[in-house]
């Protein structure tokens, strides 16, 4: 009796966790192939993958609300959010995520998949079908996707569960942190903990500092430049949000807080254009060093 059971729990002990697998994603757009080795521990997945020759690597952690992606060749990492529209490019799975949470779906019923069964999602705009999505809840990840609009299609291929190192999900510590700008990350200090108000019209130009919290209307003419430039060594951030009626306005409205935020190293300047409603209010908050900013009504 007791080999019996030692032998049972030996064979528990090779079977793979729960959701665990490796497969090989096969993405198609017109006459372009692309192709992606998977590995998934059920939470966290990995894609290896390479973009225009340079070898790519996505760590994505939905428990962390966190992706990383890795360039192998430079030895560099770039942390982002994985609502951000970069993350969707690279990641169908979180493509499909993104418009699941985004537009209306319809549940189309279950349907076996490379043999996986799978949650068929079909997704709309209005009336229009744009995208249907294939998920198996086994594996906790999607199987297969075809976008409607542009023949975009990605799908699973030499899916083999078993149990995966955890390791591929770590980042390597010699590897250096770098931000869009494929800069060496230097550390935040922490916001200001209080702000002073200046009320300013247009036009202005000024150099701030940390700790400053600028107001001004948006012109009648609903269109405004902002000249920003960091003549300082160290980096200077400002955060730009909007008021209507004394209310902030959502993401929804005024673009993710990504949108809104700069963040220049020394000797580094930004120009843009930005659209709004007139009579709302701006405020751009200083949260790191010193900042000159020039504000301008943009006539057509």
């Amino acid at each position: 009796m007791r080999k019996i059971i030692l032998l049972v729990t030996v064979s528990l002990l090779v079977l793979p966790l729960s959701g665990q697998f490796t497969a090989v994603m096969n993405l198609t757009e017109r006459e372009n192939k692309k192709e992606y080795q998977v590995r998934s521990d059920g939470i966290k997945y990995r894609y290896d993958f390479e973009e225009n020759g340079m070898k790519m690597i996505v760590i994505a952690d939905p428990e962390a609300n966190r992706n990383a992606i890795l360039m192998p060749d430079k030895k560099f990492v770039l942390y982002m959010e994985p609502s951000s529209s970069r993350i969707a490019m690279s990641d169908p799975y979180q493509a499909f995520k993104q418009m699941r949470n985004k537009f209306s779906e319809k549940n189309a019923g279950t349907e076996k998949v490379l043999g996986v069964e799978t949650e068929k999602v079909e997704i709309y705009i209005d009336e229009d079908k744009v995208l249907t999505g294939w998920f198996s809840p086994e594996l906790n990840f999607l199987v297969k996707s075809v976008n409607h609009g542009n023949g975009y299609m990605c799908e699973l291929n030499d899916i083999e569960q078993k149990n995966v190192d955890a390791a591929l999900f770590t980042i390597p510590e010699d590897y250096t942190e770098v931000d869009m700008k494929m800069r060496p990350v230097i550390p935040e200090p922490p916001a200001p903990t209080s702000w002073e108000t200046i009320n300013v019209n247009l036009p202005v130009i000024k150099e701030f500092e940390r700790g400053d919290r600028i107001v001004f209307k948006i012109p009648d003419c609903e269109r405004y430049k902002i000249e920003l430039a960091n003549e300082a060594d160290s980096p200077s951030k400002i955060v730009r949000k909007t008021f209507k009626d004394g209310k902030e306005l959502p993401e929804g409205k005024i673009g993710p807080a990504s949108f809104r935020t700069d963040r220049l190293y020394g000797g580094e300047t930004l120009s843009c254009t930005y659209y709004g409603e007139p009579g709302n209010e701006v405020v751009i908050l200083v949260f790191e060093g010193k900042m000159k900013i020039e504000i301008t009504p943009d006539e057509p």
